[in-house]
């Protein structure tokens, strides 16, 4: 069993089942369903960022970087009228995505802190602005992805990503195993030796270990996944534009992770989902939603000091 945390059992007992069954009231409203197929895809992202902050102590605001690069990495290297294997080049896309951030994660993890946020946010600003700036990507109008990949794997077609029940499924699978990977990781050994170098970096360099290796794998961990949640986002809308790597998409990030409570696995689903749904009310009640959505932010910051899940944990050991 990967979660052996009582609550995280909980939520998977809860969650799963209820989003396996939203589609079926939801079928003859496609808008939707795309609309939580956008929150588990950005739920991805968060996870990876919530991950890098909340579990190795790495805060970045240039993280949107590497989600729109995933919809681009696509875009340059498959063909455009051509339906190509999804699982090929999903695997050539994170390993790309890897190396650019092992070339990144050199620079920026030279630093920490405010430095750290500093660098991250200037590098993730460059990219978005010679995307922006360049015609040959599109410019600001970004690029159209006309054909979606092929699932079929070894003959076999269980999803069509055209279908966008199909595709809701796919991502719905696919968050399911991104949460059971980063719980696979925390579980082990090295994300216990990530645990110590977080809270006391300089035991962990006495003990041996090198902090700065420990770090890089991670951050490239992080990355190569936040790309799979922008190709994925990609594939859904069929289009790719720089607004994906903006530092206001980063910022949106942290803020739900924070909202969900930091460090916890689920917590990255619960402060996505908790965001976007206030994000729907609010903007559908007044044009002036930003002030309305701040306010219950803070409200439910100032709250819920551990977050969304943090909270979900008390009440469970209350009970015990």
């Amino acid at each position: 069993m990967f979660f052996t945390n009582k609550t995280e059992q909980l939520f998977v007992w809860l969650f799963f089942p209820l989003a396996l069954l939203l589609p079926l009231f939801l079928e003859q409203n496609v808008f939707y369903v795309n609309k939580l197929t956008t929150v588990l895809i950005f739920a991805i992202f968060v996870m990876s960022l919530d991950y890098l902050v909340g579990r190795c102590g790495m805060i970045t605001l240039g993280h949107s970087m590497f989600y729109g690069l995933g919809g681009y990495l696509f875009f340059m290297i498959a063909p455009e009228y051509e339906a190509v294997n999804f699982w090929v080049y999903t695997f050539y896309i994170c390993v790309l995505a890897a190396a650019i951030a092992l070339v990144v994660g050199v620079i920026v993890l030279r630093t920490s802190g405010i430095y750290m946020i500093m660098i991250t946010l200037a590098i993730a600003q460059m990219c978005f602005y010679f995307f922006s700036d360049s015609i040959h990507f599109g410019g600001n109008d970004g690029l159209f992805i006309l054909v979606k990949p092929d699932t079929s794997l070894f003959g076999l077609a269980f999803f069509d990503l055209d279908d966008p029940i199909h595709f809701y499924y796919f991502c719905l699978l696919s968050l399911f195993n991104c949460m059971a990977f980063w719980k696979l990781v925390l579980a082990s050994r090295f994300g216990r030796i990530m645990d110590a170098v977080k809270n006391n970096p300089d035991r962990t360099t006495a003990l041996g270990y090198n902090v700065f290796l420990f770090r890089l794998i991670s951050y490239v961990m992080a990355s190569a996944l936040a790309s799979y949640a922008g190709y994925l986002f990609a594939l859904q809308y069929g289009y790719v534009n720089p607004s994906m790597m903006s530092w206001q998409t980063s910022g949106s990030a942290l803020v739900m992770s924070i909202l969900g409570g930091m460090g916890s696995i689920y917590g990255a689903i619960l402060g996505t989902a908790v965001y976007e749904g206030l994000h729907y009310i609010f903007e559908h009640m007044t044009e002036h939603w930003l002030l309305p959505m701040g306010l219950m932010i803070i409200a439910m910051v100032m709250a819920f000091k551990s977050g969304i899940a943090g909270f979900i944990e008390n009440l469970v050991e209350r009970r015990k």
